[in-house]
């Protein structure tokens, strides 16, 4: 027991204040552990080298029983009974002699691994042994009394060598976490280092960022209020302007043939069944008509409205007189006026005026600035939303390290009072 008392003493001693530079602390736990432990180190030497005799003395004691003579008076029954017996317990003092190997290594793992292998093979020969004892107890009374002191005397020192581990586990298992827990706090230390570098870093960015926003927006603003920027939007106008009119007359040129909608359909249906096929032009135009009658503005649709007009005439489109004279009236309106050229030559002059327009407005570099100006305010707002984003989030993970760099520190500081039985003061 007096390992045990050097380790924790009799009293309840005030603990010491100790300060020690976190840098440091892993000489110093050495140097100081060593000093600890090294008396538990004599300890575990000691006593392996008590096992280690003892498993000689029980192979002297093995070898005694196996010289030993069965007495005058036993029968040779018994006598038979005795011998099958004591071979059985010599093998079993063989298994532990020969599986109890005392290691060199006198860390207080190997040893608690070798106390708990070792106290398992006795006790597991014992058993097997247990009925055969009684045999040998009762034929070699002298032989089997040096082998059962042996025995016991091997039981005591092996919870001899454990006792001291056992009773300062606790300490030792602090021990065992004293690296991991100094190696998580300079592991954390460095984290907070770079979100301390890092932060500012962002910060800076942030509102470099914000900064440069007031600029971009007021340099939009002088360039929407500039000649050239009120010149392009009065372009822009004209071209809307001039859309608006080509829009105008389109609908109006889909109107003038819309009331020949009914015998243009009748028309492509004879064409299509055979009963009346068309030329290859007028099929073309008869599609033109149906489909974009604006486009008919490019050819001359004469002869077909002639054809057309004969159709209607003579029945042959099976149109009613109501819908036949609205038909030969429109066609008449279309071949005998000027509507259709008036028509055309309008559009032709609002479409070059439309052209002129977007060719001067196209010429204008103004309208490309102010996209790029736009996209360059876009662009700083949405990164100065990610950085702040980057940047509170990097400020919730430096509050968390914090903490636990601080719960770190606190189990190490237990477990330093726990070895050491001292309060400490880490300079960190």
């Amino acid at each position: 027991m007096s390992i045990i008392k050097k380790f924790f003493g009799k009293k309840e001693e005030i603990p010491l204040q100790t300060s020690v530079e976190f840098n440091e602390l892993p000489d110093w736990i050495e140097t100081e552990s060593s000093q600890i432990f090294s008396e538990l180190r004599s300890h575990i030497r000691q006593k392996y080298d008590e096992i280690y005799k003892i498993l000689e003395d029980i192979g002297e004691s093995r070898d005694q029983l196996i010289d030993a003579k069965f007495g005058e008076k036993v029968f040779v029954k018994m006598a038979k009974a005795g011998a099958s017996n004591r071979d059985n317990v010599v093998k079993n003092l063989n298994i532990i002699i020969e599986r109890i190997s005392v290691p060199e290594d006198t860390d207080h793992a190997v040893a608690s691994e070798f106390y708990t292998n070792a106290k398992s093979i006795l006790s597991n020969s014992l058993e097997n042994a247990i009925r055969s004892q009684q045999y040998v107890k009762l034929l070699f009374p002298e032989e089997y009394k040096g082998v059962l002191f042996d025995l016991k005397h091997l039981d005591a020192v092996l919870d001899e060598l454990n006792l001291p581990i056992k009773d300062i586990k606790d300490k030792l298992e602090a021990y065992e976490r004293l690296p991991g827990e100094i190696e998580m706090i300079n592991q954390t230390r460095q984290q907070i280092e770079y979100k301390n570098n890092r932060i500012p870093e962002l910060e800076k960015k942030h509102e470099s960022l914000k900064n440069d926003l007031p600029g971009l927006e007021s340099k939009l603003k002088e360039l929407e209020k500039s000649n050239e920027f009120i010149k392009a939007q009065e372009l822009e106008k004209q071209v809307i302007t001039c859309e608006e009119q080509i829009l105008g007359i389109d609908s109006n040129i889909r109107e003038l043939f819309a009331p020949l909608s009914k015998a243009l359909s009748r028309v492509e249906k004879q064409d299509k069944s055979g009963r009346h096929k068309l030329s290859s032009e007028n099929r073309n135009i008869l599609n033109l008509l149906i489909g974009d009658p604006v486009s008919v503005l490019k050819i001359d649709i004469a002869p077909f409205l002639t054809d057309l007009k004969t159709r209607v005439e003579d029945g042959s489109l099976g149109l009613k007189q109501q819908k036949m004279n609205k038909t030969l009236e429109q066609i008449d309106r279309l071949m005998g006026t000027d509507i259709l050229p008036s028509l055309k030559a309008r559009r032709e002059s609002v479409v070059f005026e439309l052209a002129g327009v977007q060719e001067e407005l196209d010429f204008l570099s103004v309208y490309k600035e102010k996209t790029r100006i736009e996209g360059l305010i876009s662009g700083s707002t949405d990164m100065v939303g990610s950085v702040m984003q980057k940047l509170e989030s990097e400020r919730k993970d430096l509050d968390s390290l914090k903490a636990d760099v601080e719960e770190l520190k606190a189990d190490l500081d237990s477990n330093l009072n726990i070895i050491f039985k001292k309060d400490f003061e880490i300079a960190y």
